[in-house]
């Protein structure tokens, strides 16, 4: 059984691996300056026994069972230059494919590093900003099930837009970008390249507390075997300590999709900074401002 489902459906396990890269549409668009950062770690969890599939109906995943994956993700953006930044993630992944009760297979270990760069055009209450990146693998077998990544170099573009709703205390951010694969194969069941969306709304309750809306959406090239997209919804929570701290928590929930894992995924975190940005300019500022 685990041989089967091995063979007819790698394309379902790593349809998964896409999420950590997909939350890259959610990197905020104000920009560290010198002398400032921020860096947060948050552990994240779904489990799950069905897939969408090429009509956008909800079958149990081939074989049955269960998938489920665990991970934490160190993220840090570094001021560089007056309007550029430098950013990486570093995500450990403990990944398992349960066929029955008592059988399963499972991996541990780093998954994909990503490296890049953030470069300001706008600044202020309104911000544009431009990202590229890199994705590597760390030394894991993507050739393993269930596997820690696709094993593949990737490159990713992105543009972020963001702005201050200042009436109501509000804040609006967009992304829009592409991810290239570097090590181009004639294979289509491998990953192709993708497209990739993200937005988040956020409110600010009181002065210490944030709610918020996320959307985070993949939609890969019909070059593929199965082409897969994804769109994933989800509220998340954040208390503002102070201007050096912040403490959040989460969920993100598939809303629709094609070859793709049905997830329910629940995260929560801790993150430090510096910063000079106002309450209003992203998930990233501090206390001062309206």
């Amino acid at each position: 059984m685990r041989a089967g489902f091995a063979k007819c459906s790698p394309w379902l396990l790593c349809s998964v691996l896409a999420l950590l890269l997909a939350d890259a549409a959610g990197a905020q668009p104000w920009v560290m300056s010198p002398n400032e950062f921020h860096s947060d770690i948050r552990g994240g969890f779904f489990s799950t026994e069905t897939f969408l599939n090429d009509s956008g109906d909800r079958p149990v995943i081939p074989n049955g069972g269960v998938y489920e994956s665990r991970s934490i993700v160190w993220s840090t953006e570094l001021g560089w230059k007056k309007r550029m930044s430098f950013k990486f993630d570093i995500p450990f992944e403990s990944v398992t494919r349960q066929f029955s009760p008592g059988v399963d297979e499972s991996g541990t270990g780093l998954s994909d590093l990503l490296v890049g760069f953030k470069y300001a055009l706008k600044t202020g209450p309104t911000a544009l900003a431009l990202e590229a990146d890199w994705k590597a693998p760390l030394g894991y077998n993507p050739r393993l099930v269930p596997p820690l990544g696709n094993g593949r170099q990737e490159a990713l573009g992105l543009v972020h837009f963001g702005t201050t709703l200042e009436g109501i205390g509000a804040f609006v951010q967009l992304t829009g970008g592409y991810r290239a694969q570097l090590e181009p194969s004639d294979d289509p069941a491998l990953p192709q390249d993708n497209i990739v969306l993200g937005a988040d709304l956020g409110w600010w309750m009181s002065r210490t507390v944030l709610v918020s809306g996320t959307y985070r959406g993949r939609i890969e090239s019909d070059q593929a075997t199965r082409p897969s997209t994804e769109h994933r919804v989800g509220p998340q929570l954040l208390y503002r300590v102070d201007d050096y701290l912040d403490i959040f928590a989460g969920s993100l929930h598939t809303a629709s999709g094609k070859n793709v894992l049905h997830v329910d995924q629940f995260y929560a975190g801790i993150t430090t900074k510096k910063t000079g940005l106002g309450r209003l300019q992203g998930f990233l500022g501090g206390t001062k401002g309206p």
